[in-house]
């Protein structure tokens, strides 16, 4: 994924939000949310960024601070100095050094963003 991608929601450093955040297609959160979000494709979280809840996402890249339960389809990355307290299923997974990483991580086959079928 390329850093310059473009990113459709972004919550700026020094907003706060509650609730539930869908976005179709990138978002990125330096802010503070709490509640559930929904990203289609790519989710990084900045260094200020501090989400407590439910995360669903494509992809993401962490530098935050993550207190969750997080289903990402394919990989997640933590960067230096993420702090991640939860459970993540994920296809993927990369963790720096310098992470506090304080919880499951389940690593799924396939993802289960999009991959699951109901009946």
């Amino acid at each position: 994924m390329s850093k310059e991608q473009r990113m459709d929601t972004v919550l700026g450093p020094g907003s706060e939000l509650e609730g539930t955040l869908v976005v179709k297609g990138s978002a990125r959160l330096d802010g503070r949310f709490k509640g559930t979000v929904r990203v289609h494709g790519h989710l990084v979280v900045g260094k200020t960024g501090v989400v407590e809840g439910e995360i669903t996402a494509r992809s993401a890249v962490i530098a935050g601070n993550i207190h969750a339960k997080v289903d990402i389809a394919e990989k997640i990355e933590f960067e230096s100095g993420a702090r991640f307290r939860g459970e993540v299923t994920c296809k993927g997974l990369v963790v720096h050094e310098g992470v506090i990483f304080d919880g499951q991580c389940q690593m799924s086959r396939g993802g289960s963003v999009e991959g699951k079928k109901g009946g």
